[in-house]
This record gives C-alpha cells, structure tokens and sequence, in this order.
C-alpha cells in the first residue's frame, strides 16, 4: 500500500502518513466550527484557567467503518501495524486497544495474543453516506449540549 505525505498548510508540525482517498474533507465548514466551538468550551469549563489561551492547531480524524462495525489490526507494512475501524465508537475501544498495541510493539505480547487477528485494508464503497449519519449526529450534539 502507499501512502501519501500530509503537512500542515503552514509546512509546520509533524508529517502524517495517510492512505490515498482517505478523504480528509470531513471537518469543513459548519462541522469544523461546531466542533472547535465545542472542543474549546468543554476544555474551559474542565479548565477554567485555559479561558484567555487561544487554540492554534485543532486534530480531527475520519470515523474508520467497517463491514461488520468490529475494529481491525492491520499490518500495513514491516513494522507499520495500527488498530482502525472503531465505527464512530474509538474513545474507549482505541484507548484500550492503544495500550494493547503499545505492549505488541514492545515485544511484550505476541502477535498471536492479539485480541483482533490481522486483517487487510478494506476500502467501504459509498463512505461518505455512510459516516453521514455519525457527522450529522455529533454536530448537533456537540451544537446543543449544554445549550438546553
């Protein structure tokens, strides 16, 4: 598989590998604003002293679906491997499964002690439709919460 150089706009910060069509359009528009808007309140109120820092850079990914909504364990190349696919569902699975990896890359646990087997790179047709729902569904959370 190749995968693509992606730098900031300002040429700053680290370079992210990314796989071809990824698609990285998600958090444009109304669904960036909502979002950073949210991101920026809950990390004021959980740290009222953050309230004059201004947020100069902001992450975001893409919901990884998969055929049967269960997370996967790729070995993109030699010693390349992630877990993906968590389905609009990664905070807890991905921190779980984060420590999981670490412990792999370690050598601390074998390949076979893995909870998830090896999986390929799958490429879902109709993605966009797909995570539509999620996208639609976390900005008019994150738009109202604390608001009603």
């Amino acid at each position: 598989m190749e995968y693509l150089a992606h730098r900031s706009s300002r040429n700053e910060g680290p370079v992210w590998l990314i796989p071809p069509h990824s698609g990285t359009r998600h958090l444009e528009g109304i669904g960036a604003l909502v979002h950073r808007a949210w991101a920026v309140r809950s990390l004021r109120r959980l740290f009222p002293q953050l309230d004059d820092v201004e947020f100069e850079a902001g992450w975001f990914g893409m919901i990884g679906m998969t055929s049967d909504h269960l997370p996967r364990f790729h070995k993109l190349d030699r010693n390349l491997v992630s877990f993906g696919g968590y389905n609009g569902r990664g905070i807890a699975p991905g921190t779980v499964l984060g420590r999981v990896l670490a412990s792999y890359v370690l050598g601390r646990l074998a390949e076979e002690d893995l909870p998830l087997p090896a999986a390929p790179v799958e490429y879902r047709r109709f993605r966009a439709a797909r995570e539509a729902p999620y996208r639609a569904g976390s900005q008019l959370v994150h738009l109202t919460e604390a608001r009603l």
